[in-house]
């Protein structure tokens, strides 16, 4: 099948740099910024399948920004739908696999076959015979992430020492090559393995499709010009700004279609290139994306093709490995854009597989017991195709033998004289041959000369580095381990480590040792799911208990940090001043402060009624873990805040206190804040308040609470060794429950905290997304704004990064909440003048906008609300933000309340702030409406009448027409572009096919022609075009989607969506309405379900799901 050219598109791309282009073909569930892929060649080895006679399901699912769990966070299992599985069956072989994805560059060469090859056999379980007749079977001896620990003391292997270590045989692989070999005829023609299993992995391979790669001749030896023939054209990619396009079009493609739900790492194991100095010019990730726009004479000079795959894997959330010597890694701008990503991972610099390896651990070995190492010498000579592109081009073997080089500089061992030969022999092939000869000095400088021999194929050493580095990369990035941290543990693999492990011991066991602290710290941090942590959940659920359609993903907690005292509500109390004794009528104390309300509100969401009545009272939470951080002191006030705080949890019991206990200890003689609140019989409110420990609340504070929450690694390695497998898993899952995954952080009134504005507060905030997944949410709830701020006219965003209280934490705010007065206050807006406040607002809301902040969301009492949103760009750098918020407004009226209701309006932003959080943080888990619904009822009646035929047992397949899959390429840039008017939509894409040329039409005539010839993969393509408007797009499914899908196929379709913004904000409103209306107000539980009903809209009116 022809690739689609990624710029042929009519409608003007968007922004790729930001990872946010939506050119062609919208997938269901893509994670952001990838929702769209290119139909191009196919480098999955199969499709999705499920057979039917075995019982056993091939996993068929979508990936999401929660992208680390197996199926995606839910893919809940219920009686009526099994939940689909990843399967290792030796008697069937599946289509499309996914656990985790590995795509390789030059995949038709030695390296990409061997590696195909080892994980097809391993996967079928194939036998076959030796050269001399003697039985062999498939293994990974030499992936230490694939083998288990060996001997009373351990050691060698990973898989039983640490939970979450994806398994090689399910992985997906793909890759790019600019030779049209098939993979399974290349492994035959390059004669390395053994041709009894060669003969029998040949046709699997073989239906591996390579994308076609990008090509530049003078990065790479005149010998492999000939053979170059499967590359991008200028008629499909004339700029290097078009390449990353296809590439990153190829990525979406690869992970769509093999179904892949873990992380995908891009490996180069191409022909080393020379060296480009214009990449070390590129400091920051915008210098490399602009070069990558400019022509060769704007930037002064070519990219080599190595660069524009690792910045298209970066783009797409995938981690990069540089296998080949040249200096790719050098780009300080490739690191940068790494960091941006978050849980992506940019490691290098060529794999340290035989004769290297082994240098560095007799160097150390040597140094160890004091001899003086002098001289090094080693000579090596094979006849694979990598030595042949050196042996044509002086260039790129100078960028090899820099390499070979530069292993020992860190030891800063000056008298070292380390030579090294390398020669092509065509006869030897792959069998790779090398001679080492170390020479030192030893005792009263006497000679000491050791000589090492090695016969290997280069390959077969070469594989193993490469199945690890990618296993390694889904294990760290589904615990969100820091990129310097990964980039230290993975040096190991590399002759020399760059980007961020330049300069890291180059000692083999000093290496290993690094890589064990590394995985045993990522572990210990719990930053993935826990496999055993149903059984270990501190809320109790009924077996018989009916599963959720919205959940957070993770069971991620939120943090309520700030702002907390005690309210003291004094009840008809007299007087107007003087020194004559006033009087009350009783005193009710509540929570007072962001912290203590936040808590409050987030405590009580819970998915249905409680399970049990009276004091056992157990229901399952919204929220898994509640954890307040504040400042408490020791004395009777903390005990009642404590008290208080508790109580808010009494339902779903998902408030964790035990981090303000700890703190509290060390807080003698602090004071804990106290608001006492007369209320006069005239209806009077007054206020005195002392603001006590919160005036020397500190940033370090905040920081050693986090750290005890998370359990944080920075602090001393604990050492494991004495611990089984299984003692270390019941440590682990014990220790969850003081440490949660943290997907959240919610902080109060810094205008009130004096001691955390400011720098003080960035840092608070950039503290707070290194201990939560994916970077987490940073909410900011503004309270106790100056009157006297800022008035008069209306502020400029430079004044607003100005502002010595928010200013400098602004690019780290995520959801930013304040209320009409204190927008007027902060900017200078001016309301009510002009009759046009809903304009002024949207201006003033864009200089937060300007600033950084990704959502502002100003509440307006009874007016109601209005929340705008940033751009792609902003939204890329916070992954759990929902895409489908991007570049949106919503005005949503306030709730109307019965007629003769009370209402108590303390802490309604609060409320709303809190709401707005879990809205943002919600996502569908692919469950079925209940099947007493008038939703279901419908959706049995569009199933019965969609039936399958009883002659086959199928249900007929809709054929795509050319102009169907032309419009489904562009259907998503069309529909933002007219604002969602259909009409307008297919009179667009008419108009452009109408205007394309016979080529192009041509085209997609033979696209449509394979697409009607595949298996039952794409039997649901249709329907997933005719639901294509879901939740975050604004289309009602109870109107539209179930005519086309059965529940199941819904469910699944439906996995991972957001709430759209007008549907997030209504159910932030209903929150705060529960909130100030006093008869709901003190209700220990609120169920969501019945919120979300209410909550859920579309642009054509409101439904229920």
């Amino acid at each position: 099948m022809a690739k689609a050219s990624a710029t042929r598109s009519k409608p003007s791309p968007r922004d790729y740099s930001a990872g946010n282009e939506r050119s062609n073909v919208e997938v269901p569930g893509m994670r952001s910024p990838s929702a769209s892929v290119a139909l191009s060649s196919s480098a999955s080895i199969s499709h999705s399948m499920t057979d039917s006679s075995s019982d056993v399901t091939s996993v068929y699912s979508m990936t999401s920004s929660y992208r680390h769990q197996p199926n995606g966070p839910f893919m809940v299992q219920t009686p009526e739908a099994p939940q689909p599985v990843l399967v290792k069956d030796l008697k069937h072989k599946p289509k499309t696999l996914g656990s985790f994805g590995v795509m390789i560059i030059g995949l038709g060469g030695a390296n990409g076959t061997t590696l195909l090859c080892g994980v097809l056999a391993n996967r079928l379980g194939i036998s076959w015979y030796g050269p001399k007749g003697e039985p062999m079977k498939a293994n990974y001896f030499g992936c230490i992430t694939q083998l288990d620990q060996k001997g009373v003391h351990g050691g060698v292997g990973y898989r039983d020492k640490v939970k979450g270590l994806a398994d090689a045989s399910m992985a997906a692989i793909g890759g790019w090559d600019i030779r049209p070999t098939k993979p399974g005829d290349a492994l035959f023609q390059q004669q390395i393995l053994d041709y009894d299993l060669v003969r029998q992995v040949r046709d699997e391979m073989n239906k591996v499709k390579i994308f076609r790669g990008v090509y530049d001749p003078r990065f790479i030896g005149a010998s492999q010009h000939e053979t170059a023939t499967h590359f991008l054209g200028k008629s499909e990619a004339a700029t290097d700004s078009e390449k990353l396009k296809c590439l990153r079009a190829d990525i979406r493609y690869f992970k769509w279609r093999n179904g892949v739900v873990g992380h995908t790492t891009v490996i180069w194991s191409a022909s080393v290139e020379p060296n480009c100095s214009l990449l070390l010019d590129l400091q920051t990730a915008n210098d490399l994306l602009e070069a990558i726009e400019l022509d060769e004479d704007e930037r002064g000079g070519p990219l080599p093709p190595s660069i524009l795959y690792a910045t298209a894997a970066l783009l797409e959330g995938c981690s990069f490995i540089n296998g080949g010597s040249q200096n790719t890694l050098s780009c300080p701008g490739l690191s940068d854009l790494a960091i941006q990503q978050l849980g992506v991972y940019c490691l290098g610099t060529d794999f340290k597989a035989g004769q290297t390896k082994f240098k560095t651990a007799a160097l150390e070995y040597i140094r160890t017991i004091g001899l003086l190492p002098r001289v090094v010498a080693s000579s090596n000579h094979l006849g694979n195709n990598d030595m042949r592109n050196l042996a044509s081009a002086k260039t790129a073997a100078d960028a090899k033998l820099r390499v070979k080089h530069d292993i020992f500089a860190p030891w800063q061992e000056d008298q070292l004289d380390h030579k090294v030969s390398i020669m092509f022999t065509e006869f030897i092939n792959d069998d790779k041959r090398d001679f080492v000869e170390y020479s030192s000095l030893g005792f009263l400088g006497q000679p000491h000369t050791m000589v090492t021999y090695t016969r290997a194929s280069d390959s077969v050493l070469c594989v193993p580095l490469m199945i690890d580095g990618a296993v390694w990369c889904d294990y760290f990035s589904g615990r969100s381990w820091p990129y310097d941290k990964v980039a230290k543990a993975l040096s190991y693999l590399f002759k020399i480590p760059e980007g961020a492990a330049k300069g890291v011991d180059p000692g083999f066991f000093r290496q290993m040792q690094e890589l064990d602290r590394q995985v045993l710290a990522a572990h210990q941090a719990r930053m993935g799911k826990n496999e055993k942590s149903a059984s270990k959940k501190r809320v109790r659920i009924r077996p018989d208990e009916k599963a959720t359609q919205w959940a957070i993903p993770h069971n991620a907690a939120i943090v309520c940090a700030g702002l907390a005292c005690v309210d003291m509500q004094l009840f008809h109390a007299t007087g107007g001043g003087g020194e004559s004794i006033e009087t009350f009528q009783g005193e009710r104390s509540c929570g007072g402060g962001s912290v203590s309300m936040a808590c409050k509100t987030l405590a009580r969401l819970c998915h249905g009624a409680p399970l049990d009545d009276g004091y056992m009272q157990v229901t399952p939470p919204v929220v898994h873990s509640v954890v307040p951080i504040c400042k408490v002191g020791k004395d009777g006030t903390g005990d009642k805040l404590i008290s208080l705080l508790e109580e808010c949890g009494a339902s779903c019991r998902n408030v964790n206190t035990k981090i303000i206990k700890a703190s509290r200890e060390k807080q003698k003689g602090t004071r804990t804040a106290l608001a006492v609140l007369p209320i006069y019989d005239d209806g009077r409110r007054g206020c005195f308040f002392d603001a006590a420990g919160n005036t020397d609340f500190t940033p370090l504070e905040v920081v050693e609470m986090l750290s005890a929450m998370t359990n944080a690694s920075s602090g001393p390695v604990l050492d494991f060794s004495h611990l089984s497998a299984d003692d270390l898993d019941n440590y682990h899952a014990d220790l969850e429950q003081m440490s949660p995954i943290c997907g959240a952080f919610l902080f109060g009134y810094p205008h009130l905290l004096p001691r955390i504005q400011g720098e003080k507060l960035l840092q608070v905030f950039l503290e707070a997304r290194s201990v939560m997944i994916d970077g987490g949410v940073v909410v900011l709830d503004l309270n106790g704004v100056p009157e006297d701020l800022f008035q008069g006219r209306l502020r400029s965003a430079s004044e607003l990064r100005s502002d010595p209280v928010l200013g400098a934490a602004l690019e780290q705010v995520d959801i930013l909440h304040l209320n009409e007065d204190e927008l007027v206050l902060l900017t200078g807006c001016q309301l009510g003048k002009r009759g046009d406040d809903e304009a002024a607002i949207a201006q003033a809301v864009n200089l937060f906008l300007k600033c950084g902040v990704a959502v502002v969301a100003v509440t307006r009492g009874k007016k109601g609300s209005f929340v705008s949103c940033n751009n792609e760009s902003r939204f890329q750098r916070t992954a759990m933000l929902p895409e489908a918020w991007i570049d949106r407004t919503a005005r949503v009226s306030a709730v109307e309340l019965p007629p003769g209701t009370i209402v108590n309006g303390n802490g309604a932003g609060d409320a709303f702030t809190a709401g707005l959080l879990v809205a943002s943080m919600l996502r569908h888990t692919g469950m079925s409406v209940d099947s007493t619904s008038p939703a279901a009822a419908q959706s049995e009646e569009n199933h019965r009448r969609n039936k399958p035929d009883p002659s086959t047992g199928r249900r007929e397949k809709k054929k795509m027409s050319p102009y169907t899959l032309y419009m489904r390429e562009n259907y998503v840039t069309l529909k933002q572009q007219c604002h969602d008017d259909k009409k307008a939509i297919f009179s667009m894409c008419h108009e452009m096919w109408e205007s394309e040329t016979d080529e192009v039409k041509a085209l997609y005539e033979r696209k449509a022609l394979e697409e009607n010839g595949e298996d039952e993969g794409n039997e649901m393509s249709m329907m997933v075009m005719d639901a294509m408007e879901t939740l975050d797009s604004g289309v009602s499914f109870g109107q539209h989607s179930h005519d086309h899908f059965p529940n199941e196929q819904l469910s699944a379709h439906m996995t991972n969506k957001s709430l759209n913004l007008e549907s997030a904000v209504q159910f932030a409103s209903l929150v705060a309405a529960y909130h100030i209306d006093v008869s709901t107000r003190d209700r220990a539980h609120i169920d969501v379900s019945l919120l979300l009903r209410k909550a859920i809209v579309f642009e054509r009116g409101s439904q229920e799901i």
